[in-house]
């Protein structure tokens, strides 16, 4: 075999061996939906929800799977270690191009991750929803501070331990605010979407 041919192998292997090693580029949605409550005037017709303007909710989906921290049971003001009336609970989205029906007030962010991040975090869901780490209170952990708990060992976001992660996370806007500077750092997809006009919406 000539030396050319040696060498033109040799090449094509390198070239070959560089994209193959590339780290495979994931996408996670984080989707927060605003805390809300009933206008005066539509108080008949308007549902109250958990939490009222300092409520809502956060998920992280993966792969078509929303996977969020909810309360299951007697709900505890202050957390339990043992007695952990929590669950992460995962569900299909199909693909949907919105978290929330229409008419609710919703922020999703599109972040992308690594392979390590991906197989990291797919880890994580797994191990919750077989066995919660932790309850869920008032006093405690809730979507908010697990999220945060989440993007954080996948080094998303910065970590907080503890006390530090419940206090600085205690409702989702604490969290989502942290999102907002991190998506116009980092040019992160951002998809809004307005409630309607007969709920006060929380605002950023």
């Amino acid at each position: 075999m000539k030396l050319r041919t040696i060498f033109l192998f040799f090449l094509l292997f390198v070239i070959t061996s560089a994209f193959t090693q590339t780290d495979s580029v994931y996408f996670i949605k984080v989707h927060f939906l605003y805390g809300s409550k009933p206008l005066k005037k539509h108080k008949a017709d308007e549902h109250k929800y958990f939490g009222g303007l300092h409520g809502g909710h956060v998920t992280i989906e993966i792969d078509n799977m929303d996977y969020g921290f909810v309360p299951d049971g007697k709900f505890h003001v202050f957390a339990h270690k043992t007695l952990r009336n929590s669950t992460f609970i995962k569900k299909e989205t199909n693909g949907a191009k919105r978290p929330y029906p229409e008419g609710t007030k919703f922020t999703t962010f599109i972040i992308p991750i690594t392979n390590e991040q991906y197989e990291k975090l797919n880890q994580i869901h797994s191990n919750y929803c077989s066995s919660t780490p932790y309850d869920y209170a008032f006093i405690g952990m809730r979507c908010a501070a697990a999220t945060q708990d989440i993007l954080a060992q996948i080094a998303v976001v910065k970590k907080r331990k503890g006390a530090k992660n419940i206090i600085t996370t205690f409702y989702p806007k604490k969290l989502r605010k942290r999102m907002f500077k991190l998506a116009h750092k980092n040019n992160y997809q951002i998809i809004y979407q307005e409630g309607r006009t007969t709920r006060k919406w929380e605002k950023d």
